[in-house]
């Protein structure tokens, strides 16, 4: 991963490894969402999440990782849907 974190959530999209949130380096939240492209064997920044966030749950679909609540300034009620885009 290109940024150190602790405490994410991580799950697998469309082939790739997810990891979402999760505590920094400060220590505090993150927003950042990066993603493992097997192909070209290296991490890529995707889309951050609105509401930076550690310590939160995730649940996976086949199209989408939805993290769920954890901690920013306290506890948050926050959910975030991930996806990827398909490039044509």
């Amino acid at each position: 991963m290109r940024e150190k974190r602790a405490d994410f959530v991580a799950g697998c999209l469309g082939g790739r490894v997810i990891v979402a949130g999760g505590l920094g380096n400060e220590p505090s939240p993150l927003g950042s969402v990066e993603s493992y492209n097997p192909v070209k064997r290296r991490w890529e920044y995707v889309a951050p999440m609105p509401t930076a966030r550690c310590s939160s749950a995730l649940l996976q679909t086949a199209s989408i990782l939805f993290v769920i609540g954890g901690v920013s300034q306290g506890p948050s009620n926050a959910v975030e849907a991930l996806c990827l885009q398909e490039t044509v």
